[in-house]
């Protein structure tokens, strides 16, 4: 690092640059005065003029001398620049030491590291003089017993590679699997979902199929067996746990049933689909009617289900009644 140079104030430089050029105006007024008496010494002056030396005029230190202070500003100007070029120099060498210091911080201790000192491999590719002093002798071990159990360091490397390609493997079949467990789920839902269609679709037809046996004329001989409440083909898919069927005749409940929503999944805005919904509930009031049922079905009912039946065919009048007015 250079010499700390402090800067001066405007009346000190005017004072330096003043004294500067009285020093090499002396300086020059005695190169000049010492040039002068060698060209005018008396033994010269005896060899060239011999016969004149008493009356030829004496002109020696008496000859005064005027310096050229336009010169002399000029030099002292000229060494102020390269005084301040030398001041900038210095400045950008202390710049580059500072840099340099700050830099030589990059390597961080492995003490100060996740990890500890137990993987100097890593370590390998680091210049040897941006360690401290025990990663340094821990680094100079490491390589020595490289370099002494080179066989040792290639099995260790080698199991290394090992255990990283065994990890890999079972990441891989962990992706695997989770994969496989996506897809038969996925596979386990469609499936269920499959079933759930199949049994309403299998709901509705036995709903038709028994509604035709019930209307239809009778084929076999001798009185007709009594008819159960669950006899009844009800426009309703009952679940194996129902505790109260009356409580599950509900509006949301007959139109899951009657309109699936894979044949009318139009809504009520669509013409066509509103058509065909209106008919289907129409088809359904007409099988249910009161008055209709209890003289085409109802007595035929045993009589301990007698009432139950003609509270719930009720319950589904009022319903498809108020299906069929949303709808319009």
């Amino acid at each position: 690092m250079g010499k700390l140079r402090m800067k001066r104030t405007p009346e000190e430089q005017a004072a330096h640059d003043i004294r500067k050029a009285h020093r090499a105006a002396r300086k020059h007024a005695k190169r000049s005065t010492r040039h002068s008496d060698r060209s005018h010494s008396p033994k010269r002056r005896r060899t060239e003029q011999p016969e004149d030396e008493d009356d030829s005029p004496h002109s020696g230190p008496s000859h005064a001398y005027k310096p050229d202070y336009d010169e002399i500003r000029a030099r002292v100007e000229e060494e102020r620049f390269r005084e301040k070029l030398w001041g900038a120099f210095d400045d950008d060498e202390r710049l580059d030491s500072v840099e340099a210091s700050l830099n030589s911080f990059a390597h961080v201790p492995r003490r100060w590291r996740s990890g500890g000192m137990d993987r100097m491999e890593d370590d390998l590719d680091i210049h040897p003089q941006s360690m401290e002093e025990e990663d340094y002798a821990e680094w100079v071990r490491m390589g020595m017993w490289r370099k002494k159990h080179a066989a040792e360091h290639a099995e260790q490397l080698r199991k290394e590679q090992e255990r990283a390609a065994r990890r890999a493997r079972e990441e891989a079949a962990r992706a695997e699997t989770k994969k496989l467990e996506k897809q038969a789920e996925e596979d386990r839902r469609k499936r269920r979902k499959e079933k759930e269609h199949k049994r309403w679709a299998d709901a509705r037809e036995r709903y038709e199929m028994r509604w035709k046996e019930l209307l239809g004329p009778v084929i076999s001989e001798g009185p007709a067996r009594p008819l159960k409440f669950m006899d009844v083909p009800w426009p309703i898919l009952f679940s194996d746990d129902v505790v109260d069927e009356l409580e599950a005749i509900t509006p949301e409940a007959i139109s899951t049933f009657l309109l699936p929503t894979e044949l009318f999944f139009g809504g009520t805005n669509d013409p066509t689909v509103k058509k065909a919904r209106r008919e289907r509930l129409r088809e359904a009031l007409l099988r249910f009617h009161p008055d209709k049922f209890e003289g085409r079905i109802l007595s035929r009912v045993e009589g301990g289900d007698k009432e139950k039946t003609r509270e719930a065919v009720a319950k589904i009048a009022v319903a498809l009644n108020t299906l069929m007015s949303n709808g319009e």
